[in-house]
């Protein structure tokens, strides 16, 4: 990733320049502005894709309005044609060279395979394969504008990791034109603020620790460091992945566009069920309405309900990367979605809150493991030393790893998973109101000091 929203670069050079471009431009050609300064920020980034990229944003546009013009079963056709040329251009992508590694005597085909994984390609295939079935559902008009279609395929704020936008998001009218006003600007620029910090602030100090964990070799790693290293990922990773759609949704903002939500305190959830209502909501939302659904959701035989599940959760591990510990981690969802559709489930409903919090908890988090090892291997050997009870580098861990800063950031991490800040800012009154003022820009400087002194680690959703 050639620029990334918390670089020196993209917030001291690139979004100013652009800021200032924008506010001077025209109305009415603002949009065209924002598709040029995407393709270059693409450029930037993965130049040599640049033209498979454009090849993809062009050619869906035109099968968009073919999809529109015809009727009957030459509608259906062109659609399908169209989900399978984008699924196929993914899978070439980013499964090719997994597929034939799969085969003994293949190893002479990986040369076939890409050199590298264009960027964002599973986020404006995801876009593109939406826009596409909701013309042919009639939920969504086939755009002529092409400056209009190709801002919403390539727009710099959301193409790298999301969110995965339906065209209906960025433009709910028809000939609706965006202009950012002041409280626009001014709730972008908190959210950009808030996102950074989560991934500079939290994120950032929470990864060498998971980092630490999960790099042990085998027989090394106590269960004490184990469970620790767990925790860690896995606040990271909510508040890395989180922090990117602040910053994301921010910049939407600033230029006018109300990207959807992606996250909703997923840690509060009480239920697997619940977590995918709260985590990567606009994943999970593609997931069901493109392929539950019309595998028939739960409105089918018991058996093909659990088959659909398992079915859904496999493709959803398997999109996160071409690796066989995704596909698990997938599958491990999977299992207690279904689960939780038994009499387990019904038990688990009768439960106190606080242990099905802990269930919620425990699930999600052990998934994690097959989430974050570099292996499926490697998963196993983590999860044995969870239940190993041996703490022999523990107190190594404890000393040199969790100094007084990181007990601290750590302790921030947990409090920010639930929804307190809203209710603390109402008992708070103007004080509360003064701080919502004043904080934002002491996180913007924090994370920015931060950035300064440190080392930069990529956004973990980025190689998705």
């Amino acid at each position: 990733m050639g620029m990334p929203f918390d670089s020196p670069l993209f917030l001291l050079i690139f979004l100013p320049a652009v800021l200032g471009a924008f506010a001077l431009a025209p109305k009415v050609s603002r949009q065209g502005l924002l598709l040029a300064v995407s393709l270059v920020f693409y450029a930037m980034g993965d130049a040599a894709s640049l033209v498979v990229f454009a090849v993809s944003v062009a050619g869906n546009m035109l099968l968009g309005l073919g999809i529109e013009r015809s009727r009957g079963r030459a509608r259906t056709l062109v659609t399908a044609c169209g989900v399978a040329a984008n699924l196929g251009l993914l899978a070439y992508a980013k499964y090719f060279t997994f597929a034939i590694s799969q085969f003994s005597g293949l190893e002479g085909l990986k040369h076939l395979g890409p050199s590298s994984l264009p960027l964002g390609i599973s986020f404006f295939t995801f876009s593109a394969v939406a826009y596409l079935v909701d013309i042919h559902r009639g939920t969504c008009p086939a755009q002529t504008n092409p400056i209009r279609f190709g801002l919403f395929m390539t727009f710099f704020a959301k193409i790298t990791a999301g969110p995965i936008a339906r065209f209906q998001d960025m433009f709910p009218g028809p000939d609706r034109v965006p202009g950012p006003g002041l409280e626009d600007v001014a709730e972008g620029l908190r959210r950009l603020a808030l996102g950074l910090a989560k991934k500079t602030l939290v994120a950032g100090r929470l990864g060498p620790l998971a980092d630490a964990a999960f790099t042990q070799p085998v027989g090394q790693l106590d269960m004490g460091t184990a469970w620790l290293g767990l925790v860690c990922y896995a606040l990271q990773l909510y508040f890395d992945f989180s922090g990117y759609t602040d910053m994301a949704l921010g910049l939407g903002r600033i230029f006018g566009y109300k990207l959807p939500e992606n996250f909703n305190y997923p840690y509060i959830s009480q239920s697997v069920r619940e977590f995918w209502r709260r985590w990567h909501m606009t994943l999970s939302g593609w997931f069901r309405d493109y392929l539950y659904i019309p595998l028939g959701g739960g409105r089918v035989a018991t058996w093909k309900v659990y088959r659909n599940l398992l079915v859904v959760f496999a493709l959803c591990g398997l999109w996160h990367g071409a690796a066989w510990n995704f596909v698990v981690w997938g599958l491990w969802h999977g299992v207690f979605l279904v689960l939780e559709r038994t009499a387990v489930g019904r038990m688990l409903d009768k439960a106190p809150r606080p242990i099905r919090h802990v269930y919620a908890l425990l699930a999600v988090g052990l998934g994690w493991v097959f989430f974050r090892a570099s292996s499926l291997g490697a998963a196993v050997d983590y999860l044995q030393a969870m239940v190993s009870f041996s703490f022999g580098g523990f107190a190594y861990t404890w000393m040199v790893l969790m100094n007084r800063q990181t007990l601290v950031v750590l302790a921030v991490a947990v409090i920010g998973c639930a929804p307190v800040l809203g209710p603390l800012k109402a008992r708070l009154g103007r004080i509360g109101d003064l701080a919502q003022t004043v904080l934002p820009p002491a996180l913007l400087a924090a994370a920015l000091l931060a950035m300064a002194a440190g080392t930069h680690t990529p956004f973990i959703y980025a190689q998705f």
